[in-house]
């Protein structure tokens, strides 16, 4: 199964219903680590988790794109009217994380996260289920079955979060914020409470909302 070309798949998928969204894609993939160095400043994140995390999100897309996959029409259009810079090619990072974990495994962990916190508004429904598989396709039945079992689990919080290596909280927490609109209590409060699981300071969550051009949380 190529975990990342499914993450990138649903960060396509994601972008398609709110600006914000594509927004915060659009960062990542121009390479959001350029943008500030004031973001940097306070916290346990360097450019060295930053980059392997937009490496790996720019690879997904490549992937999805590769397998014929397609953004929805709004947030393509989105992505390409920006006046940013030129998107580098990607990276594909299949070497050692710092965190210990290959490059699929790291994919993995990211589509939990996103599910999770796709859940976390309780609008994960059936109807919205099939349809988010419909606009991955093709998938094989392997991805499509580690799909559902996905979507149908109702993620434990502590539980997974012990389940993230030293090293990947940037990423998860990343991953997360660009999985939902941010725009109910009920999404501030999932992200507030995956910070605190995963022991991130107030500064830390800013730091990161600061960087992709998100809503602060603190």
């Amino acid at each position: 199964m190529d975990a990342a070309r499914i993450l990138g798949g649903l960060l396509a998928n994601r972008t398609g219903r709110a600006p914000g969204n594509g927004q915060i894609l659009g960062q990542v993939l121009g390479g959001v680590a350029a943008i500030t160095q004031a973001a940097n400043q306070g916290n346990r994140f360097p450019p060295s988790h930053h980059q392997p995390f937009e490496h790996l999100v720019r690879d997904s897309v490549q992937r999805h794109h590769h397998r014929g996959g397609r953004f929805p029409q709004a947030a393509d259009q989105w992505i390409r009217n920006q006046p940013v810079k030129r998107v580098p090619v990607p990276h594909h990072d299949h070497g050692q994380h710092h965190s210990g974990c290959n490059f699929n495994q790291r994919g993995e962990l990211l589509i939990t996260a996103m599910v999770m916190a796709a859940q976390a508004d309780g609008q994960l429904d059936q109807a919205e289920q099939d349809r988010i598989i419909q606009e991955l396709q093709p998938l094989d039945r392997n991805e499509t079955n580690f799909l559902r079992r996905q979507f149908k689990t109702r993620h434990n919080m502590e539980a997974f979060v012990h389940e993230i290596p030293n090293g990947m909280e940037y990423e998860v927490y990343s991953i997360s914020l660009m999985a939902i609109n941010l725009d109910t209590n009920a999404e501030a409060r999932y992200l507030r409470a995956l910070g605190e699981c995963m022991r991130l300071q107030p500064q830390e969550v800013n730091s990161i909302h600061h960087r992709m051009g998100a809503p602060l949380l603190y």
